[in-house]
C-alpha cells in the first residue's frame, strides 16, 4: 500500500510518464481515475476534452510504435500534497496530436483505493520549437 506523501506522488508521476509513452494500458487504467477529464488547450485556442477511454485510446495510438526512451523529457515545476489531494505542474515534450509538442500539464490527483489517481489534467500545448 502506498502512502500519502510528496515522495509517493512523485513516484506516481514517474509511473504515469513511463506508462503513457509505453502505451501500457493496464498501468494507465490503474493511474487514471474512472472519472478523469483531460482538457487540452492548443496555442490557437482549440479546446479538446476527453474522458478516460478516449484519452487512453489516444495515448495508445500515439505511442504504439515509438521508443519510450525518446519521450521521457520532463520538468516538474511544482508538486504538492494536501490531505488526500495532490497537484503537479509539469512540462513535457511529447508527440500527442502530431509532431513533438511542448505541453504544460496541470494534473490533479486523489489518493483513493490505496493509490494516487489522476482525476483531471488541464494541458496547454504548442509546437516544440526545438523539434521544428
Amino acid at each position: 500500500m502506498s502512502e500519502i506523501t510528496e515522495a509517493t506522488l512523485r513516484a506516481r508521476v514517474e509511473e504515469l510518464m513511463k506508462a503513457g509513452v509505453s502505451a501500457d494500458m493496464e498501468k494507465l487504467d490503474s493511474i487514471y481515475h474512472d472519472n478523469i477529464v483531460v482538457m487540452d488547450l492548443s496555442i490557437d485556442g482549440h479546446l479538446v476534452t476527453l474522458e478516460k477511454k478516449d484519452f487512453m485510446a489516444l495515448l495508445e495510438q500515439t505511442f504504439k510504435d515509438k521508443n519510450p526512451d525518446d519521450h521521457m523529457w520532463a520538468r516538474i515545476h511544482s508538486l504538492t500534497v494536501s490531505g488526500d489531494r495532490g497537484h503537479v505542474l509539469i512540462s513535457r515534450k511529447i508527440p500527442v496530436g502530431g509532431p513533438n509538442r511542448l505541453i504544460d500539464l496541470s494534473i490533479d490527483f486523489v489518493f483513493e483505493d490505496g493509490r494516487w489517481q489522476v482525476t483531471r489534467e488541464v494541458n496547454f500545448s504548442r509546437p516544440d520549437a526545438e523539434a521544428a
